[in-house]
This record gives C-alpha cells, structure tokens and sequence, in this order.
C-alpha cells in the first residue's frame, strides 16, 4: 500500500470516528436520548428526500401485513382511510427495481423492496437515505410483522392490533406512542429500543447490544440485553416479569399498590431499593422483598455485571 493510499484511509477513517464521537457526545448529553438523535436524524433526512412512489391497497379481508426492508428506515402511521398507503422516500432517484413491490395472497399482503442492487458510499452507510412510511387503518386490528436490516423501525402513532413481531439488525426501535397488542415480539440487534407506552397479554423485549428503555409496560413477559442498561416503569403486571441483562444496569419501578414477589441477583453489583429488601449476603448482590396482601406477581432480575434498582 503505498503512501498516498495510507494517508487517504487515515483521513477518511479519522473524519468517521469524529462523526461518531460527535453523536456519541450528542446522544449523551440529549434529554432525549436516543429519541432526540432519532429526530434529528429523521428532521435532516426528510429535508433532503423526495416521494419515489406513492400507492394504497386494500386490507380488506387481510390478517397479516408484512413489512421487509433492507437498509431502510421503516416509519408505522395510522390514517382513517379504509386502505394503507406507502410512501418510499429517497434522497436519490431510485430505479423502478428499487422501489417496493406490494404482493398479495390469500389473507396476507407483503410490502418488499424491490430487486435492488446494493448503494454504497462511506457517508451514506448503504442506503440509509431512505425512508418507508406505512400508514395502516385505525380500525385494521390483526396481525403486523416488520424486518428490516441496517435500519430503524419508528411507530409514530397509537396503534392497536392483535400480534405485533418486530426484529431489526443494526438499527433501533423507537415509539413514543401507544402500542397495544395480544402479543408482542421485539428483537433489536446493535441498536436500541426506547418505547412509550406497551400494552399486551405477553410480550418478549430483546436488545443484543443495546439498552431497553419503556416508559410504560402493561402484561407479562421477558426483558433481555446482552450489553446494555434495562430501564422500565411498570403500569401493571399481569402475571410475571423477567429482566435479564449480561453487562449493565437494570432500574425497575413499580406501580403504587401493585402485591409482587421480587428476588434479583447480580453477580457484579449491588441490589438497591426503598422498599425493604431481605438480603442473602454481605455483598448485598442477592435479594428479596415481597409487597402487599396477594396475589402476588412476580418479579425477576438477573445482571452479570451491574447495578439492580427496584423502587416504587
């Protein structure tokens, strides 16, 4: 490699970990958090795209929608039209290979991106530039499932369906509305997830690297960070509820007057409460407490390497 080349890649990797670092120090010091970068983000982009397509189809009779994106920040609206609408938005001019297909059978309708080949530059990381906007019914109340890779999934308006699955690789989840669903499925790998308010019969929260964040959580079901903080107000509790996390911290509060069992143990860290915990040993990273009159829901936490706040 000659000289010239080495320079080059120094400077171009030198302007990338500035960029970083500026949004770290951003997300940080943010009263937002992730939300105010995600709106940010989403502010720049929206000024600098245009409509690529536009096009409705009708869910009646339709139990499934489908949403799968690559490299596509995919946005959940609502609209009191009978149809849903999307909108793809780029800041280039896609080709008609790259804009999404609508297809549909029998009860499910799938919305896809097109046979689209890869764009890449070190600036735009693929085709972050573009943005999905799926407005469904207010009244369609079943199933919605969406993917995408190297992209976020935003859900800007109250929604209530029956089964909600969501998994995105390399982006984050993000909602500061009201979900509402039977069940309810959320993997997020190399990003986070920052909700306001979930409500369901059981749900399933996972992050593999990142923090989980829930302003609001209503039914039973699991936590799970392999390397990020757990932060979670609880509005109710069905039957249980388990927050697991390998590396980081894990603050649970718990509604007035809810009866619940809790034990939580840290293998590095200390358990800390104002309720009155029964400690199992000196290092206080082993405790119980049990509220109220019954019956009792249950309340598990779990981290290797972290704090366990619990608190009213």
């Amino acid at each position: 490699m000659n000289r010239s080349l080495k320079k080059i890649l120094i400077v171009t990797w030198s302007i990338v970990a500035i960029g970083f670092t500026a949004l770290l120090v951003y997300g940080i010091s943010n009263q937002n958090g992730v939300n105010g970068i995600f709106d940010s983000y989403n502010n720049s982009m929206n000024s600098d795209m245009t409509v690529q397509k536009d096009e409705n189809v009708d869910v009646n009779n339709i139990k499934n929608i489908n949403v799968n994106f690559s490299s596509s920040n995919v946005i959940i609206k609502t609209t009191d039209e009978s149809n849903i609408r999307i909108i793809q938005k780029s800041s280039r001019t896609l080709t008609n290979d790259e804009k999404f297909q609508i297809i549909k059978k029998d009860s499910d309708v799938t919305i896809k991106r097109g046979n689209s080949k890869k764009f890449f530059n070190i600036f735009s990381f693929g085709n972050m530039q573009e943005i999905i906007e799926v407005y469904v019914p207010k009244d369609y109340n079943a199933n919605m499932d969406i993917e995408t890779s190297s992209g976020n999934i935003e859900f800007d308006a109250d929604i209530k369906l029956s089964n909600v699955n969501c998994k995105t690789s390399s982006g984050c989840l993000v909602s500061k509305s009201n979900i509402n669903a039977t069940d309810i499925n959320l993997e997020v790998s190399s990003g986070d997830i920052s909700l306001g308010t979930l409500i369901t019969n059981n749900y399933n929260v996972e992050a593999s690297s990142g923090n989980i964040k829930i302003n609001s959580l209503a039914g039973s079901g699991k936590l799970d960070t392999s390397s990020g903080n757990i932060k979670v107000q609880y509005k109710d509790i069905a039957e249980y509820s388990e927050a697991n996390a390998s590396s980081g911290n894990i603050d649970l509060v718990i509604p007035e007057g809810l009866s619940f069992d809790f034990s939580g143990e840290c293998s590095s860290g200390r358990v800390n409460s104002n309720y009155d915990l029964n400690y199992k040993n000196k290092k206080q990273n082993e405790a119980t407490v049990k509220m109220g009159s019954g019956p009792y829901k249950k309340i598990s936490a779990s981290t290797s390497s972290g704090n366990i706040n619990i608190n009213d």
